[in-house]
């Protein structure tokens, strides 16, 4: 996956949806059965905004990593030994290897901030949202007998063609003809230069006259 990392930094700027301290430990090895006996937890700044996690070194501003969360697993971890609130978030990496398991375990001040993160963490993949928006429309379906996204696309249009043609017509009925002529611009010297203009114009008339006379 490409990124680039000052965008990446700028959107970790963003209101978080989840944030908080918590004990964090990566993945290490293929067995997990006995993940609370080492001591591996590191105390870490998490923010979750949309579907980023993001994880800071106490007291700085930049984060040290990010998981997404998406094709990813969301579990509860049973107490044991020391760690009571823990929870885990589980990915298949395919191609890292050989598609086994990189889990993660968080560990949590109480069992509120458990329920808090783990709910948070649910919702927050695209699968998830993809996954609503298929059973609502398939409710909206059985319901109306038709499909809503189309229905929706239709009444753009039409509102579209309407928006349209209101503007065909106000553009008919608009003037065509504009002066070339600022008023603004005429000064006063200007009309006494062209009432000047029309006094002589109207004595030139008159001596021609006398001359044909």
């Amino acid at each position: 996956m490409k990124y680039n990392d000052r965008e990446l930094v700028k959107f970790g700027e963003n209101k978080a949806d989840l944030e908080g301290i918590l004990h964090h430990m990566k993945p290490i090895g293929n067995d997990w059965s006995d993940w609370y006996q080492r001591p591996s937890f590191k105390e870490r700044y998490f923010k979750l905004i949309s579907n980023i996690l993001f994880y800071y070194r106490l007291g700085e501003e930049e984060p040290i990593g990010i998981l997404i969360i998406e094709n990813a697993q969301v579990s509860y971890e049973r107490p044991h030994k020391g760690i009571p609130f823990a929870f885990s978030l589980t990915f298949k990496v395919n191609e890292r290897c050989g598609d086994e398991e990189a889990k993660h375990i968080f560990s949590c001040r109480c069992d509120t901030d458990v329920s808090k993160w783990v709910a948070a963490l649910k919702i927050a993949s695209y699968e998830y949202w993809r996954s609503q928006y298929v059973i609502l429309k398939t409710k909206i379906s059985m319901r109306t007998g038709k499909d809503p996204i189309l229905e929706y696309i239709k009444s753009k249009n039409c509102v579209v063609k309407c928006e349209e043609i209101k503007q065909t017509k106000m553009k008919e009925t608009q003037a065509t003809f504009y002066s070339h002529i600022d008023i603004d611009s005429f000064s006063e010297s200007d009309s006494y230069a062209l009432k000047n203009s029309d006094d002589t114009n109207s004595t030139d008339v008159i001596v021609e006259n006398l001359i044909k006379l």
